[in-house]
């Protein structure tokens, strides 16, 4: 199967993956150090250092330099936070193999196909005024839920039309559509 479209929508959302022989791997998050620095560190030091430079002298305009101050601050937590987020949701280990998805988590190592698949649910919540957040889950023949991935955009119709894509692609991926025991 034509991995080439699911690589793309993995880079566009930030997700961690190799590609080992049409092998899809999604594993721990890398660090990606541009955001870090550039959203994160950078405008917390710039915070206080303004602070340390209020607290030296003596500066006009103390309100909007305490304005830009608390703006720095929580620009720098928030995207820590979003960071932090990302990074939890794609924790798992997960491996897209040939007609199989093997899930491997902290409650065991799971290996999927079209006999022990019920069907792939979606979600999509906003988390804050400017954030919808999405995760995939494969729900197994159990009813248990697995979390396949997760992902935060600005555009609450980019992630559902995302979740839907993925929640297709892996139907077709592990054959879904042809077995007799699929959930109606």
């Amino acid at each position: 199967m034509n991995t080439s479209v699911l690589e793309s929508k993995l880079k566009r959302h930030k997700i961690s993956y190799s590609n080992d022989n049409g092998k899809i791997i999604i594993g721990k998050s890398k660090t990606d150090y541009g955001t870090l620095i550039g959203l994160v560190i950078l405008p917390i030091i710039a915070a206080l250092g303004i602070s340390i430079f209020m607290l030296v002298n003596n500066a006009e305009y103390r309100g909007k330099i305490i304005a830009a101050i608390i703006f720095l601050f929580g620009t720098g937590f928030y995207n820590y936070s979003r960071t932090r987020t990302k990074k939890q949701l794609n924790n798992n280990f997960i491996l897209f193999d040939h007609k199989v998805i093997k899930v491997k988590n902290d409650f065991g190592e799971y290996i999927f196909d079209s006999k022990n698949i019920l069907d792939f649910e979606y979600t999509a919540e906003q988390i804050d005024e400017e954030t919808y957040e999405g995760n995939l889950y494969l729900i197994d023949k159990k009813e248990r839920k697995h979390q396949i991935l997760g992902f935060d955009d600005e555009n609450e119709k980019y992630v559902l039309n995302d979740l839907k894509w993925f929640s297709e692609y892996l139907i077709n991926h592990v054959d879904l559509n042809n077995h007799a025991n699929l959930k109606t």
